[in-house]
């Protein structure tokens, strides 16, 4: 895990101040390996984490690549059987920006085509790619994949209303450049699960 200090910043695109605790992040997206080992614990679910031709969990070849197909509720499960949890959205987005360098994208300047699991660069993608492959795409203390790969579920509702929770970071089927840049926010209903989907820890 990363450690990132505490702070204060105007959240780009709610716009609202908000305040930040000491706190740590998972450097890479939890791996389809690391919520097997849960399950083989009898401490996750394996519901259904088959979801379509993209998925992850139990494929020998993506073992290394971020779990997918997880509904919030397996997420947040995962993270506690760790003595962890989910991040709040203002925690993603603090450590997405480089603290108080307030950076756009994770890496700060230079273009996201090859820096990034996505589909805006040179070729079109139809699946993930192994944790921290795009290492010049790093935020600051060596955080993976905060941009591409998968779409991550933090713990912050986006509508109370409606239950819906947010997602960051965009994912390997995303082309616009807006999608993964740091302040970027997405609306999920928590019992989705797609091939678009997953999700790292705080503590």
């Amino acid at each position: 895990m990363a450690s990132i200090a505490a702070g204060a910043f105007q959240m780009g695109e709610l716009g609202n101040s908000v305040t930040v605790r000491p706190f740590c992040l998972d450097l890479t997206e939890v791996t389809a390996d690391a919520y097997a080992q849960c399950v083989r614990a009898h401490k996750c679910n394996d519901e259904g984490l088959r979801c379509g031709n993209a998925a992850t969990y139990g494929v020998a070849t993506k073992s290394g690549h971020p779990i997918n197909c997880v509904t919030w509720a397996q997420a947040h499960q995962y993270c506690r059987a760790q003595g962890k949890r989910l991040p709040t959205e203002e925690e993603w987005e603090w450590a997405a920006r480089g603290q108080q360098e307030a950076r756009d994208l994770p890496w700060g300047e230079g273009s996201a085509e090859s820096r990034v699991c996505w589909s805006g660069g040179p070729r079109q993608r139809d699946s993930t790619c192994p944790v921290g492959e795009f290492v010049t795409g790093d935020a600051m203390g060596g955080i993976h994949d905060l941009a591409g790969n998968v779409w991550e579920w933090t713990s912050s509702a986006y509508n109370k209303r409606d239950g819906s929770r947010v997602n960051r970071g965009g994912g390997f089927i995303s082309n616009r450049l807006g999608d993964i840049r740091t302040s970027n926010r997405y609306a999920d209903d928590p019992t989705n699960r797609t091939v678009y989907d997953g999700f790292r820890c705080a503590q």
